[in-house]
Order: structure tokens, then C-alpha cells, then sequence
């Protein structure tokens, strides 16, 4: 192998994939990026075995090859290197990273030599896998865009709880009424639904996505790089990005039935602006419990107060904001992180909540929503005063 590849072209194909690599691998190999060269491009992999990413940058190969080579060292080197066009080599079973230490003369040279480890049994991405199959296009009502939306205002709500593998993920569902994506933790829900055919053949088709995979495909899909398409298969989904591509184990199991715990029956509806509410409920909440996060509120004709205590600090907060409701005098409680979290997807404009006492759970949603698209979340009350 040889080859030149520019320093911001390898550290950007590195960086791609380097949250793939096992932190704790089950085999020495997979602490390794899969090096290929061939043609015009240079190709990193990474895997865990759970998820696997593959990458390619531009680059200018003499003499093709392919090998393994320690993930994290050569991220550190090339994080450090300054902007330079590096050489790449095979040399004596190494490799040999060299260049200079950035333009302009007398900058000097560096040369770096890192052992390699045979490419065979390293875990292959394949180009395609059996399932349904959705193609995106930019600019349109499925694009990257809604897919990152979607992943970004629900993926929060995933649990914790290894208790429940299946509730550690986000729901994807495509039907002929359009998509949804749902997460849950059994203290809130939340859930985006788009409507609109999305591919052709009837029928449902749903996969759960581990959190990780939500997390690097949102990661990508904020830089240049456009979705073309995914393909759900029984065990694996495929995401295809044009030069980077990833694979991941499908969380298994069926989801909960979440529809049955969406309230029918909440007519006490309260409008507030986010912008007001959102600082509010980080103010008030800085005297809340520390264990139970617990803010009250207490609704009024056209106001909302919120009040916490703390025993552990000794003080009280309180304060009122104007907001719509018509409805009969009520207090409820929640956990204040659980409810900031939400406003904070909300992001601006009007929240609407819809209520109905104590003990049920609240509806949480913006109030203007772009056409043919639904979000909204749930938050399950606590007893006030606990």
C-alpha cells in the first residue's frame, strides 16, 4: 500500500468512524481501523460487531493494499498533525505515516511507524441487505432532514434501563399512513409522526434502533453528507450516505403497546410560551428535591404558578407566568428534568398542554406544527408533595 491523502481529508474519514470502534473489543482486531486503498479513495472501517461503520475520503494511491492498524493511536496522530499532505506506506510489515509538520519552509518533518495486523476476519459491511428498502431524496418530504428530526426529538426519551433491551431503543415504524418514531421510559414518551407513502408494498414494518446507532446517524446527518437510503431488515438495518455507510444490529423483541397508555380523556388545556416556561422551570427547579426533581404546578384562569421546595437547602421557590386556560383550578407535579427536557425540543413558540387531573398523564405538544407532521409528548404526573 501507498499512497498521499491530505491531513484534514484522513482525519475526517478517522473521525467518522472512530465511535464504532469497541471500547472494550471481544477480540484484539476489532480495536483496529480497516485501511483499504484502491483507485482514487481510501476506505476506514470500524466495528464493534453491534455497529459497524465504513467511510471514504479522496486520495492518491499509487499502490493498493489493505490492512488493520491501531484505532485510537492513529487518531491521536493525525488529530495532532497540522494541515499537511501525508504520505502513507507499507514499509517492513509497518506503517509508515509521514509529511510535513505544516506549510510553508522550514516547517519540518515528521514520520510515524505503527505495527499493522492482518485484515482477515475483520467484520465486512456488506453493500446491501435483505429487507424493505426506503430511498430519501433532498428537498423532499422524506429527506435527511425529517430523519434527523425525528431521531433528535425522541431519541432523549430511550431508557436507561438494561432491565428492558427494548426500551433502550427508538421505535421506527413505516406504514401506508406514513412514519413514526417513538421512545420511551415509562415516566415520559415521546413521538413524531410524519405522514405520507414512503415506499411501495403495503403492509407495516417496524424495527427497533439502538441508541447508538441513533446517535452516530444524527452526528452524520448534521455535516455534508445526504441519506440515499435505508434498507430494514429482520436483525440488521443499512444506512447508505454515499461515501459512508452503517450497519447495526436491530434491537429484538416486540415494543410495548405505548398506545395504551396515551390519555383520551384530557379536556383542561393550558397554552403557555416555551420561552417563558422553559427558564422558568430551571429557575424554580434549582430548589426542587434533589432525588425527586419535583416542580408543582398549579393552574389558574390565565395563569400557571410553579413552586419546589427543599429540605436539603431549606428555601422555597415561586413564581407565576401568564398563560391560557379556562379550565377548573388544578395542581399536578412533575419531574422538572423530565419536563425541561421537553420544552427544550419544543424549542420556541406556544406549548399546549392537555390535562385532566393528578393522577394522569399529561399531553405535552407545540402548538403550530409543520404540515402533515405530529409531535408530541407524554409525561406521567407525581403525587405532589412526594
Amino acid at each position: 500500500m501507498k499512497l498521499t491523502v491530505d491531513r484534514s481529508e484522513l482525519w475526517r474519514g478517522i473521525d467518522t468512524v472512530l465511535d464504532a470502534v469497541a471500547s472494550k473489543p471481544a477480540q484484539p482486531l476489532l480495536s483496529n481501523l480497516l485501511i483499504e486503498a484502491e483507485g482514487d479513495r481510501l476506505t476506514l472501517s470500524a466495528s464493534d460487531l453491534d455497529l459497524s461503520m465504513r467511510t471514504s475520503v479522496s486520495a492518491a494511491v499509487a499502490v493498493p493494499g489493505r490492512t488493520t492498524v491501531s484505532a485510537r493511536t492513529l487518531a491521536e496522530i493525525v488529530r495532532e498533525w497540522p494541515e499537511a499532505e501525508l504520505s502513507v506506506v507499507i514499509e517492513d510489515g509497518q506503517l509508515v505515516l509521514s509529511g510535513s509538520l505544516g506549510t510553508g519552509g522550514g516547517s519540518g518533518e515528521g514520520r510515524y511507524s505503527l505495527a499493522v495486523a492482518s485484515p482477515e476476519g475483520f467484520p465486512e459491511i456488506p453493500e446491501s441487505v435483505e429487507g424493505v428498502s426506503i430511498r430519501f431524496e433532498s428537498g423532499s418530504d422524506l429527506d435527511s432532514q425529517l430523519i434527523r428530526t425525528m431521531i433528535d426529538k425522541t431519541s432523549f426519551a430511550v431508557s436507561k434501563d438494561e432491565t428492558r433491551p427494548v426500551l433502550n431503543g427508538v421505535l421506527w415504524g413505516i406504514g401506508p399512513e406514513g412514519m413514526a418514531m417513538v421512545a420511551t421510559d415509562g415516566s415520559r414518551l415521546a413521538e413524531f409522526r410524519q405522514s405520507g407513502v414512503f415506499f411501495e408494498g403495503g403492509g407495516t414494518t417496524e424495527v427497533i434502533l439502538p441508541p447508538q446507532l441513533c446517535s452516530q446517524l444524527s452526528k452524520l446527518l448534521e455535516g455534508p453528507e445526504e441519506l440515499i437510503s435505508a434498507t430494514l431488515g429482520n436483525s440488521r438495518v443499512l444506512f447508505d450516505l454515499g461515501h459512508t455507510q452503517i450497519l447495526s444490529r436491530l434491537i429484538e423483541g416486540p415494543y410495548v403497546d405505548y398506545g395504551q397508555v396515551v390519555p383520551k380523556g384530557n379536556e383542561n388545556k393550558l397554552t403557555v410560551d416555551v420561552e417563558r416556561l422553559l427558564p422558568a422551570m430551571r429557575r424554580v427547579s434549582i430548589l426542587s428535591s434533589s432525588y425527586t426533581h419535583q416542580v408543582r404546578m398549579s393552574l389558574s384562569r390565565d395563569n400557571v404558578e410553579l413552586t419546589a421546595s427543599s429540605q436539603e437547602v431549606g428555601g422555597e421557590a415561586r413564581e407565576i407566568l401568564p398563560a391560557t386556560y379556562a379550565a377548573d383550578a388544578l395542581e399536578v407535579a412533575y419531574n422538572s428534568q423530565f419536563f425541561i427536557d421537553i420544552l427544550r425540543k419544543l424549542e420556541s413558540g406556544e406549548a399546549e398542554m392537555e390535562l385532566k387531573d393528578t393522577a394522569t398523564a399529561a399531553i405535552v405538544r407545540p402548538a403550530q406544527q409543520s404540515e402533515g407532521q405530529e409531535l408530541y409528548y407524554l409525561l406521567m404526573p407525581m403525587r405532589p408533595g412526594g
